[in-house]
């Protein structure tokens, strides 16, 4: 055989170890080669949710722009055991980066250094107004985005705003980022936590909606500063409704007037008419009155059983008194204004003090009606 004939033999082996080596190339092509060649300083915001699978991470990685491929990604990801150790947040990444970086960005997570805490009971006004701050735009204009019907549609939000649907949390958001998005990640993240808190229910409590369960979560999340009495709260003003009384609820007024629900109130206030008033119209209110978290949404599915408090009032340090009766009520009412002085006084009595050693007069306390 002539050596030219040899050379144009077809061999299967050599066509092997070629598809061996390509085999063995297109991933360390994906891993070691970084996806913006031509612009390594330009930069991709990623957002990583909790509970996403990292195939998902991965094909937004990908979708960004960050990363040439998947595959290599998922592969080195479990060889490095880090599949089950991404953290959720906000990333900023350079197109520079190789995958092996970007996976230990991932695994290290934000550091709570752009974490923004939102409490449980702030409005979307009071939202608006940390959220815009933080995004560097105004706060009326993420006001009238929680506003905007083509949104709140898009959510599946019946609703007249995003009230109440806004997940208090703690939040990996960098300036820039869009209000839309931080909008649309709280809402998803309240309809996952109702979603959690109903699941194995026949049916919600009074035959609720979700809006409706929202609502009711959002009077006790603003009545409530002590979780051990959410449930009995809840209780309460469930009795009420199936005794077919009015909620009377203070900070159902509060939200009415345009402030905080946590608001103190006077007796003239109470008096102010708005659909939200509870101390004039039976039933819920339209919708919630501020946000509320997981642990007001689970005590209104778990209010306390057996429970016939219709009645309780603060009584200064952050605790209430619960009656069943209206006498009760009276009763608990003047221990409470008794114990509520005493707290008062005390707290003038530290601040007196504290000014004294600072060289500084006390201003005079102002007059606060007894909730």
């Amino acid at each position: 055989m002539t050596a030219a004939r040899r050379r144009g033999t077809f061999r299967p082996i050599r066509w092997a170890w070629l598809l061996l080596l390509v085999a063995l190339l297109a991933p360390a092509y994906e891993l070691l080669l970084p996806a913006g060649l031509m612009h390594p300083e330009e930069r991709r915001t990623v957002i990583i949710e909790r509970g996403q699978s990292l195939h998902e991470i991965a094909q937004d990685l990908q979708r960004a722009g960050v990363i040439r491929g998947t595959f290599g990604f998922l592969a080195l990801a479990r060889v490095m055991h880090l599949d089950r150790t991404v953290k959720a947040g906000q990333y900023s990444f350079p197109l520079g980066m190789t995958v092996p970086e970007i996976l230990r960005a991932l695994d290290r997570g934000m550091f709570g250094l752009d974490l923004l805490t939102l409490p449980e009971g702030l409005t979307v006004r009071e939202v608006a107004e940390r959220l815009g701050a933080r995004l560097g735009v105004s706060a009326s204009s993420i006001d009238s985005l929680a506003h905007d019907r083509t949104l709140l549609d898009s959510l599946g939000v019946d609703a007249p705003s995003l009230e109440g649907y806004l997940a208090p949390d703690s939040y990996e958001w960098l300036p820039g980022t869009a209000p839309e998005v931080a909008l649309r990640t709280m809402v998803r993240r309240t309809l996952d936590r109702v979603q959690r808190a109903t699941a194995g229910c026949d049916s919600l409590p009074l035959d609720f909606t979700p809006h409706e369960l929202l609502t009711m979560a959002s009077i006790v999340e603003s009545e409530a500063q002590v979780d051990e009495e959410r449930p009995r709260i809840a209780r309460a003003y469930l009795n009420r409704l199936v005794m077919g009384m009015k909620l009377q609820a203070d900070p159902t007024v509060g939200y009415a007037l345009g402030r905080n629900p946590r608001s103190k109130l006077t007796l003239r206030e109470l008096r102010t008419e708005s659909p939200f008033n509870t101390y004039l119209h039976e039933g819920l209110p339209p919708g919630p009155i501020c946000n509320p978290g997981l642990a007001s949404i689970e005590a209104v599915m778990n209010a306390t059983q057996g429970s016939k408090d219709l009645y309780f009032v603060a009584r200064g340090d952050g605790r209430h008194m619960f009656a069943t009766t209206y006498e009760q009520h009276l009763a608990n009412i003047t221990a409470a204004r008794a114990l509520q002085a005493a707290y008062a006084a005390r707290k003038a009595a530290g601040d007196s003090a504290s000014a004294s050693s600072e060289g500084v007069e006390p201003a005079p306390a102002e007059p606060e009606s007894t909730r």
